[in-house]
């Protein structure tokens, strides 16, 4: 089985939710929920990263929902893990639709796991809600935690394959495989299709555990239509030795 690293890019010949509730009821309901459960109080960028910079950003919706892809790059000599971001989503007249600040978020739709230095790694936040259509996303990312790369854990992926569904849309399918010692929890692998440079969908999958010394499959649904287009891939390690 041929494998990639987890900054490897994957080259295949490869709506809008309905919203019956507001972003701002939505919100909420979260805060409602997530209460006393993780924190009283939803990420927020007040110091951007000097490190970290936002190269790109890109929104793509179907009638499976609407993503959210942040190009970020390390320019540090060092690896850096557990960066807070923020996203705005504005649709006509730069009103904002959604903003991932609500609290209660799984830690990775508001965190970037790791990047490693000198590289670029495409973010992915696929439950993005909106009343009405995304235009443009503005993106900011703080400071996060220097780590040394002796204790970066081997992660790699397979080379997936496309794979339909009749409810959920085209998925990439693969494993993950852990080469390191030690055992992967909520490991998430990003998933973007790209068509002459240009983002055409994007999608994340999430393995609850990868053993140590095993694999596991993974299957990343798309927003949008990723046939016939560029996959990149990555699963950047969730635990650190």
């Amino acid at each position: 089985m041929r494998a990639i690293s987890i900054v490897a890019l994957v080259v295949l010949a490869a709506g809008l939710l309905a919203a019956c509730e507001s972003t701002q009821d939505k919100s909420r309901k979260l805060a409602a929920e997530g209460k006393g459960l993780l924190s009283e109080h939803g990420v927020a960028v007040t110091k951007r990263s000097k490190d970290v910079k936002v190269v790109s950003t890109s929104v793509v919706q179907d009638e499976n929902g609407t993503a959210v892809v942040v190009n970020l790059r390390n320019t540090s000599k060092q690896p850096l893990t557990q960066l807070p971001i923020s996203i705005d989503v504005t649709g006509a007249g730069r009103k904002s639709l959604f903003r991932n600040d609500q609290p209660g978020l799984e830690p990775t739709l508001a965190h970037v796991p790791l990047v490693l230095p000198g590289s670029t790694l495409a973010w992915v936040n696929d439950q993005v809600t909106a009343d009405t259509k995304p235009r443009a996303v503005q993106a900011k990312v703080g400071e996060g935690k220097d780590v040394s790369a002796a204790r970066i854990p081997r992660v790699t992926l397979s080379r997936p394959h496309l794979q339909d569904d009749p409810v959920s849309g085209v998925a990439a399918v693969g494993f993950a495989a852990n080469r390191s010692k030690i055992e992967q929890r909520k490991l998430v692998v990003f998933a973007v299709a790209r068509r002459g440079g240009r983002v055409v969908a994007a999608g994340r999958a999430q393995i609850p555990r990868l053993k140590v010394g095993k694999r596991a499959k993974f299957t990343a649904f798309f927003i949008g239509n990723p046939r016939g287009a560029r996959l990149e891939l990555s699963a950047p390690p969730s635990t650190l030795g």
